[in-house]
């Protein structure tokens, strides 16, 4: 099956799939967040571990980038407009995330910190943490002050944020390519990623300019999504690929580049899995897109749960932040993240500036 796709056309799986990914992470903290620092993975992340080396939040976080190099160029390639582009990021990203700093800042932090109000919010600390994590400034600050310094995994209010300015990183790449036309150039666009490629088998650390590995890493993923996305009128998702792959990662497993042949074979199965015409699954295109709702919620409530119940069970954990991040990333998508993304090419730029 070639790799036909619009961002117009719904008919896919990628709505159900990020939704599992980001249930996955919020699944896989509830451990770490209950137990501890040196508590025990999750059964399902142990298995993982055992087998492939990476947990399941690990794993689901990889899903994500990968699904995101594929819809982020499709967005680029399909509008052909840098403007527009920018504009289309700037609304998917920065509305709902400014409101769940808000929420962290005004609701968990003024909850949890062990200040007197007063001192909390004159702390250059707490405003500190509003302007690095809304706006991604200069990296993320993970502590509001003295909130859950006495958790099982202390001080961190939101944890998952560490991915986004990564996120953001690939972004400004994907605009780079698109302005220089390379997104609509299969072979130079090849050209350029064997090139990377290869830098990437010599230096897990050099992957565009990535500041460690696992950052170099999460780059990988989303630019093999970016491959498939140029090269989808040429590639084929099928399960025939999909067992040759599994063969190459069996066969080099030892060699020095296993991980990026482990790489390609996970994209290519994330991509079958959301694209492939005969495997529709349910849709829940009805809910709206609430996973990066789920994503940027989930570990501050479960922070709010173990600060509560002290005690607190992993499942118990689960099932508690699952009910409570659920309803928030549904208030997100239709209270915030929708009716953003309706202003695309509404807003005067210009006249803002």
């Amino acid at each position: 099956m070639k790799i036909a796709f619009s961002l117009k056309d719904r008919n896919n799986n990628f709505t159900l799939i990020r939704f599992f990914a980001a249930f996955s992470v919020l699944y896989g903290h509830s451990y770490a967040l209950s137990l501890g620092v040196n508590g025990s993975e999750d059964p399902i992340s142990r298995v993982l571990i055992n087998v492939f080396g990476e947990s399941l939040p690990s794993f689901s976080v990889n899903l994500f980038f990968v699904s995101s190099g594929f819809l982020v160029s499709a967005s680029y390639i399909q509008r052909e407009s840098l403007i527009a582009f920018i504009e289309a990021r700037i609304l998917r990203i920065f509305p709902a995330l400014i409101v769940a700093v808000l929420f962290c800042v005004f609701i968990i932090g003024a909850f949890a910190t062990t200040d007197s109000l007063p001192n909390y919010f004159l702390s250059p600390a707490t405003w500190g943490f509003f302007k690095h994590n809304a706006f991604l400034i200069a990296g993320i600050q993970f502590d509001l002050p003295n909130v859950f310094v006495g958790n099982p995994y202390p001080v961190s209010v939101n944890g998952s944020l560490w991915t986004l300015p990564i996120e953001i990183w690939m972004y400004f790449w994907v605009a780079v390519f698109g302005s220089l036309s390379l997104l609509k150039d299969e072979k130079l666009f090849n050209l350029f990623f064997i090139v990377i490629s290869l830098m990437y088998a010599q230096s897990e650390n050099n992957f565009y300019l990535a500041y460690d590995s696992r950052s170099a890493q999460l780059a990988l993923y989303f630019m093999l999504g970016v491959f498939f996305q140029v090269n989808r009128e040429k590639l084929s998702l099928n399960l025939r690929g999909l067992g040759w792959l599994v063969i190459l990662v069996y066969l080099f497993d030892e060699f020095h580049i296993a991980f990026f042949i482990k790489s390609i074979c996970f994209a290519y199965l994330v991509l079958f899995l959301a694209l492939h015409q005969k495997l529709r699954l349910p849709s829940l295109d009805h809910w709206g897109d609430i996973s990066y709702g789920l994503y940027i919620y989930a570990f501050p409530i479960q922070q709010m749960i173990a600060n509560i119940i002290p005690d607190v069970q992993p499942i118990s954990m689960f099932m508690l932040s699952a009910v409570v991040t659920v309803t928030l990333a549904l208030l997100s998508w239709h209270l915030v993240e929708k009716p953003a993304l309706k202003m695309k090419g509404k807003i005067n730029w210009r006249g803002l500036l």
